[in-house]
């Protein structure tokens, strides 16, 4: 089971190093894109329709680390007035939480990009890209997460707050 975990954990990381490195695409096609429109007067017809699924797959590929690292806004009065158990509680009931929203969302995800792929709806845009291409970021982004919480549910334990793993 334990192997399991670890690798459970480590598709999580791929996904947050996926993130990353669209996000990096996304400050080259940006770049690239202001310097052509600047300096040569020549813009791209593919430069910002990336651009914007790779932002998007950043934000649901990197959500599931987040989660693991504690990394989302949180807003922590309640849980600071709280004893250990309760602390606990609130940290089990949330983690639920967030599962049952993950589960929700990846299912109606995956049936939206079934339904994009079966009627090979395209993007408007000159590179007329199939829609479930970038749409698919969105489940798998929502497997990641729901793997996120199903991982703090096994954890069980309680961020203290105020740093970073």
């Amino acid at each position: 089971m334990k192997k399991v975990y670890q690798f459970m954990d480590l598709l999580i990381r791929w996904g947050a190093y996926v993130a990353g490195i669209l996000i990096l695409l996304t400050t080259v096609m940006t770049f690239y894109e202001v310097v052509s429109r600047s300096f040569f007067d020549a813009p791209t017809t593919w430069a910002t329709e990336l651009s914007i699924y790779a932002i998007i797959g950043s934000c649901f590929l990197g959500s599931a680390y987040a989660v693991r690292t504690y990394s989302h806004i949180t807003v922590d009065i309640l849980i600071n007035n709280v004893n250990d158990k309760m602390k606990t509680i609130f940290a089990y009931l949330t983690n639920t939480l967030g599962l049952v929203f993950s589960v929700i969302f990846t299912i109606y995800g995956y049936l939206h990009v079934v339904k994009t792929f079966n009627l090979q709806v395209t993007s408007a845009s000159l590179l007329r890209i199939p829609m479930y291409i970038p749409e698919s970021l969105l489940v798998i982004g929502g497997v990641l997460l729901c793997i996120a919480f199903v991982l703090q549910i096994i954890d069980g334990g309680v961020h203290k707050g105020g740093e970073h793993l």
